[in-house]
């Protein structure tokens, strides 16, 4: 299965998230209250972040491209719109077959499934992957290499 060029993604990405747009302001907020220390907000991708419902509570949250100031390693952190739990994707934490570095993604996009939404990540012309909640965690589907 070829995967798609990032150029495409990235087109089919502002269909959600518009070039430009800022992140919801509740999510800046424990972005710069809860994660800044160690984490910054990153415009490596156009968009920089997604919202939808990653984890099927019916409540918007938000993932934003992420980089561990110390290590310069970058990932995204999940942050839940209802009790504002924040997961850690990458960005210094290993997580999947993704590593604990994400600077190898070239696109991500989101993908709408029903209730829940994922995350997709890619290196175009070689590997994606699907970030999706199964009820209780976070988990990483390999979709190509």
């Amino acid at each position: 299965m070829k995967i798609l060029p990032a150029v495409f993604l990235q087109a089919l990405a502002c269909l959600t998230v518009h070039a430009g747009e800022e992140p919801p302001a509740w999510a800046m907020k424990v972005l710069n209250e809860r994660l800044s220390t160690r984490y910054e907000l990153v415009q490596r991708l156009e968009p920089s972040f997604y919202v939808g419902d990653f984890n099927n509570d019916g409540k918007s949250d938000v993932a934003l491209l992420i980089k561990e100031k110390t290590t310069a390693k970058v990932g995204s952190a999940i942050i839940e719109g209802g009790e504002r739990k924040i997961k850690i994707i990458g960005a210094g934490k290993s997580f999947g077959n993704g590593g604990d570095d994400f600077s190898w993604m070239d696109a991500w996009s989101i993908r709408h499934s029903g209730k829940v939404d994922r995350l997709f990540v890619a290196k175009s012309e070689a590997a994606s992957a699907v970030i999706y909640w199964d009820g209780s965690k976070y988990e990483w589907q390999q979709e190509g290499d």
